[in-house]
Order: structure tokens, then sequence, then C-alpha cells
């Protein structure tokens, strides 16, 4: 029987988010009955020749619909001239069906929707809103036979993006699962990486996200501002990229406390990271899950997060999710300062369902169904 082949779209440059879910997905399925290709927005990925080399195949779209309709439905066929057993696509939010459409023209038996987030993560508040008012009309227009599948990170997730009778009967939640046993608490590990970060004697508050407007990165740093004054000892680690970086930086350079704020962009050795930390932070506006979450808590780190994320995250007692209220947080990085247990939590998360090994069975199943 030939390999069943899959078309991942769209991934991005940044191995966070819906990128890490996909290329996770790839590293660990069974390649003798699969085969993925990826499709992506502009720029050539850094991680290209990876890809390439693992048997995969990287297909570029110079377009977005809005910029240019007649070029994007053109790339668009090109790619699906391939003949594609399942297209596999990652949303966001409605913009429109177009990628749904010309699938089913291509008769591509499967069509997977993928719900990923909560919201618009756009800076500007009048694109945002545009953005919000055609998901929101795109969202009455949907249908049920656009697509074959409809899956989602979260039951929040799938409410964002599907109507209520999808989420009732057809929707199906993948979760975000990870290599759990490299995120395992290692004192040892924990004692060398600090040494070497020169933290050994800092309470290091940390986050990972993308420097964007959903991970709200200008309220870590008033937060730490903050917490900065009664924890003299106190550093805050930032890790990732985005279009929004250099504004924290001039914002922490303003607030005179650059001497305390480590930035990294380096994001493929993030279980290493977290050992590091004392504590971790995300006061996101919004999340479709927030995998980063699930990767602090198999780490063993005691998690507050913004109350905007899913429940669905909070996997053990570690996380709180809390009020975007700066009071609030401040005290309660102020109570974990006085000291937790950290505990190997790893086992604990695997029966919950986040063991990548486990989860990527189902997803071979999931793929599998109505495919001769």
């Amino acid at each position: 029987m030939s390999r069943i082949k899959v078309l991942n779209f769209p991934i991005a440059n940044a191995k966070g988010g819906i990128t890490q879910y996909a290329l996770k997905n790839w590293e660990y399925i069974d390649k003798s009955k699969f085969k993925f290709d990826f499709a992506t927005m502009g720029e050539k990925l850094d991680f290209e020749d990876e890809l390439i080399e693992s048997g995969a195949d990287v297909f570029y779209i110079t377009k977005y619909a809005e910029e240019n309709k007649e070029v994007f439905v053109e790339e668009i066929s090109r790619i699906l001239e391939n003949k594609y057993d399942i297209v596999h696509i990652h949303t966001s939010y409605w913009k429109s069906f177009l990628v749904e459409e010309i699938a089913k023209k291509y008769n591509v038996p499967k069509i997977i929707v993928h719900a990923h987030t909560t919201f618009i993560d756009i800076e500007d508040r009048e694109k945002r809103n545009d953005a919000l008012s055609l998901h929101e009309m795109k969202k009455k227009e949907f249908s049920q036979d656009i697509a074959t599948d409809f899956w989602a990170c979260s039951q929040a997730a799938g409410r964002w993006l599907y109507k209520d009778e999808i989420c009732d009967s057809n929707l199906k939640i993948m979760y975000n699962a990870i290599e759990l046993e490299k995120f395992r608490y290692n004192k040892k590990l924990r004692t060398e990486l600090r040494e070497k970060l020169d933290v050994k004697d800092s309470f290091v508050i940390g986050h990972i996200g993308r420097f964007t407007y959903l991970k709200n990165h200008d309220f870590l740093v008033d937060l730490f501002l903050e917490v900065s004054k009664l924890i003299p000892e106190a550093k805050l680690l930032l890790v990732g990229v985005g279009k929004l970086k250099n504004d924290i930086i001039n914002k922490v350079k303003k607030n005179n406390i650059f001497d305390k704020v480590i930035f990294l962009e380096k994001i493929d050795n993030v279980s290493e990271i977290l050992q590091i930390m004392d504590i971790f932070v995300l006061p996101s506006r919004f999340e479709g899950l927030g995998i980063v979450l699930i990767e602090a808590q198999a780490a063993g780190l005691k998690c507050f997060a913004s109350d905007k994320i899913p429940d669905e995250a909070k996997v053990l007692d570690s996380l709180e999710l809390i009020p975007l209220e700066l009071e609030i947080w401040v005290s309660k990085i102020l109570d974990s300062y006085q000291g937790y247990e950290r505990l190997d939590t790893v086992d604990i998360l695997r029966k919950k369902g986040y063991d990548i090994e486990d989860q990527i069975k189902k997803l071979e199943s999931a793929y599998e169904v109505n495919i001769k």
C-alpha cells in the first residue's frame, strides 16, 4: 500500500505554536505509512533543508488571498496537483474558505480544518476589528460541507472557529502533546544551566513566546518592574522572536531594568530553558491552549497564566489562571518567591494524554479514517 500523503498548511519560520505541532507530528509519525509536505507563506524557511532531508517537500506561496486572489489560487492549485490524500489546514480565524474549496475541486478525500486559537493576533486595533468582523461574517456563512473533519486543540478554540452544531457533535479534540521525558525536572541539569547563564543566585521569572500582540509582553514588563523593586535578585528571562521585540527591548531600557532582563532567541532547547526558571508566566490576551504551559507543567514549574487561556490548559494544580490585574500577579509571584516543592510531574501528564508517542498513534488513526 502506498503512503498516505498529507499537506500541512500553513507553517511559519518560527518553530512555535502551529508550526511546532506540525513538525513534531512529522518527526514522530510512522514514515513508512505517511508522507508529510508543508506549505508556507513568504520567505524561505530556515529549517527547509532539515525537512527535505527528512523526506518532506516544502512549497512557498507568494501572495495572500487578500493581496492577490488569482495568484493565491494558482499557487495552491499547483501544489494540490501532487495529489494528496489529506489536506490539514491549521486555522486561526476565518478569512475565506478558498483552500477548502480548492481542495474539494481536486477531490482530496480528507480535508481537515484544525482550530488552534481563540482570537486574532493583530496589534493594530482597527485592523484587528476589521479582521474580527470578517471572521464573524465568514463563521455565519460556514457550513459542514466545507470540509470532512473538524479538529481543535481545545473546546474553546473549537467554539471560536466553528458553529455550535460542529462543537456539539463533530468536533475532535487533538491534544498538543509533547516529548515528556525531555521536560522531566532534573536538579543537576538545572544547576549546571543556571551557572552557565550566570543566574545561579537569581530568582528567574521566565516566559517563552513570540513577541506579538497576543503574548502581552507589555504587561509582563510592567509586572517585572514592580516585582524587581521587591525582589532585588529577580531576573526576567524572555525567549523568542517577533516583530514587537525591539519595542519591548526599548521599554525595558526606558525603565532602567535592562541589566535584569535576559533576551534569548533560540527556542530549540525549550526543555533546558525551563529547567533554569523558578516560575513561568504567560499573561496572554488569548490562547487556543498554550502548549508552552503543558511544557512548563511537565518541568515541574509553578505557572501563572492569564484567565483568558482555556481551562483545559490547567492539567496540574501547579498552574493558576488569574485575571490580568497587576497587583494580583505581583502577590502571586511574591508568594512563590517564598519557595515551593518542584515535583516530577511527567508520569501524571502522561496519564492525562500529553505524551507525543501516545498522541501520534491517535493522529495516525484519525488520518486513516475513510482513506482507502
